[in-house]
């Protein structure tokens, strides 16, 4: 499996950058992944959009 930055996540997503980083600090999964703290993060490519309700799915 591949994984994409948050720059990437961000541009799929449609939101900002800054806003997802935030997110990802916030985030307790497994899956959202640092080499070490202040490295960028590893999301899978195939994470569901976390920005859009669950209604809108």
């Amino acid at each position: 499996m591949s994984d994409m930055g948050t720059k990437e996540a961000s541009i799929r997503w449609g939101v900002s950058q800054w806003r997802v980083q935030k997110w990802c600090r916030n985030q307790n999964d497994p899956r959202i992944t640092q080499d070490k703290k202040g490295s960028p993060y590893h999301i899978p490519k195939d994470y569901p959009n976390p920005f859009i309700k669950e209604a809108e799915r």
